[in-house]
């Protein structure tokens, strides 16, 4: 969960709303399918600036400012982008074989919103891409199902971060095309309620998300459900989800395991919704709250997990149905808890980790290495704890503990850092004021009592000037630990 995730109160509201523009359960979503800027269009080449030949890009190519070839060429490919050659870039994607890591934030000076994609290994930056003046990424998914490969990229109005809960925003569904280095979109969805950030949830063939509703002139939080079966065609399964029982407490965060727990590829999945209930002097209950969808939305009985302050923590893990929930106790060292059924979150039982943190921002779980990572924001360290023995590494990052992402390809942690001033643009390069960073950070571990984490420093060479406030990686479904 995001460092800027904060408790929202929980109401519910039940139709379409004229603030978004009547898309809630049961409206219509407005949608349309368009491509990149490289190729030929969808049966007789390039429509940009010039003309393609007769037989330019096939069904599913990129539209482009310059023509395909006569073959299904993509016309200028390195300047301009886009696999119009591939047949099924709107379709079926072959399963990746290497990795990504996709930060939106903006440039230094803030005035610019951008989407970045970077070498998991160098730290290259491989592509960038401006955002249209005035808009920001508000979030991004990533959807690494069997030929799936997708990134679903939330835009959203204005200069700041997060988005601001009474605009709606536009969802880009995009495809990174590796051989070119450039993205093919599939589809644009608008308007949709803006996401909480770190609430973006993939399930199989289902998107959630927490978000807003606009209430007479209230932004209310509430929770979003898309259907994601045709990436070419997303729609609304609702807008506005309301229980029949309504909760009780305030949104914290949201994550999800895909399908069940006889078929993991089954339509939907189950996500567990944290609220925060019984709040006194700083002190909360986090209650877990399972909801069963697929087909329909259906009813679980939640659970509450333990007591916490500052900010609950929640990580899906992508190789099996296990969710993870860090807290902060009143006093005492943090709690993890492995909840190996999402439908059944009382089954968690916690194991108490070395730290004591109390002011947690992200975690993530270097998966492969069995092994749990969360930041802390005043501690200015990154904390990794094993899941088989709970052994347990403090790293100091130098600056505030912000997110972090597994990168499944290199077996390591990203951890990213936005300074909260731009102090660091007139310091002395030796007066120790951070700038941006972008770290990799190698975790050695299978999970027992042996831990290390170490900053990756050799050949790793990442942008500097680029401020993140979203942080994914691709994580292949089908990924195979080595």
């Amino acid at each position: 969960m995001s460092s800027s995730n904060k408790a929202l109160a929980l109401t519910f509201a039940g139709t379409c709303v004229l603030g978004f523009i009547a898309y809630s359960a049961g409206c219509s979503v407005p949608s349309r399918t368009f491509y990149d800027d490289g190729g030929g269009t969808s049966n007789n080449g390039g429509n940009g600036n010039s003309a393609g030949s007769a037989n330019g890009g096939t069904s599913n190519g990129g539209k482009g400012n310059s023509a395909g070839s006569a073959n299904g060429g993509s016309g200028d490919t390195t300047a301009q982008g886009g696999e119009a050659g591939d047949s099924n870039l709107g379709v079926d994607r072959p399963n990746p074989t290497k990795g990504l890591i996709v930060i939106g934030g903006t440039e230094v000076d803030e005035t610019k919103g951008v989407i970045s994609v970077i070498a998991p290994d160098t730290g290259k930056e491989l592509h960038r891409e401006e955002l249209p003046a005035s808009t920001q990424i508000a979030a991004i998914g990533y959807d690494g199902a069997d030929k799936r490969d997708i990134w679903f990229v939330f835009i959203s109005p204005g200069t700041s971060f997060p988005a601001k809960p009474d605009k709606a925003v536009d969802l880009q569904v995009r495809y990174y095309a590796d051989t070119v280095d450039r993205w093919v979109t599939l589809d644009e969805i608008t308007p949709l309620q803006p996401p909480i950030p770190g609430t973006v949830t993939v399930l199989n063939n289902r998107l959630a998300y927490l978000s807003y509703v606009v209430v007479g002139s209230t932004p209310t939080p509430t929770l979003t459900i898309l259907d994601t079966t045709d990436p070419t065609n997303v729609t609304t399964v609702t807008s506005n989800y309301m229980p029949a029982t309504p909760f009780t407490g305030d949104l914290v965060s949201l994550v999800g395991t895909r399908g069940t727990a006889a078929n993991a590829k089954s339509v939907g999945g189950t996500l567990d919704l944290g609220l925060s209930q019984s709040c006194s002097q700083g002190v909360c209950n986090f209650f877990i709250q399972p909801i069963p969808v697929g087909d329909t939305i259906g009813n679980a009985v939640g659970h509450e997990i333990g007591a916490y302050q500052g900010t609950p923590l929640s990580y899906a893990a992508k190789l099996q149905q296990l969710d993870y929930f860090a807290l902060a106790p009143a006093a005492g060292n943090v709690q993890v808890y492995p909840a190996v059924a999402p439908d059944a979150p009382e089954a968690a039982i916690p194991f108490t980790a070395p730290q004591t943190a109390t002011d947690l921002s992200d975690i993530t779980v270097a998966e492969c290495q069995n092994t749990a990572i969360f930041t802390a924001k005043s501690e200015n360290a990154l904390y990794g704890v094993t899941l088989g023995a709970g052994a347990g590494v403090k790293f100091d990052l130098g600056r505030e503990g912000q997110l972090v992402a597994y990168e499944p390809f290199t077996h390591g942690v990203i951890a990213t850092y936005n300074p909260p001033t731009d102090d660091f643009t007139t310091a002395a390069p030796d007066a120790g004021v951070p700038g941006p960073a972008i770290d990799a950070i190698d975790v050695t571990s299978t999970g027992g009592a042996t831990l290390k984490i170490a900053a990756r420093t050799a050949a790793w060479m990442p942008p500097t000037d680029l401020r993140a406030n979203v942080l994914t990686t691709r994580f292949p479904v089908a990924f195979t630990c080595p």
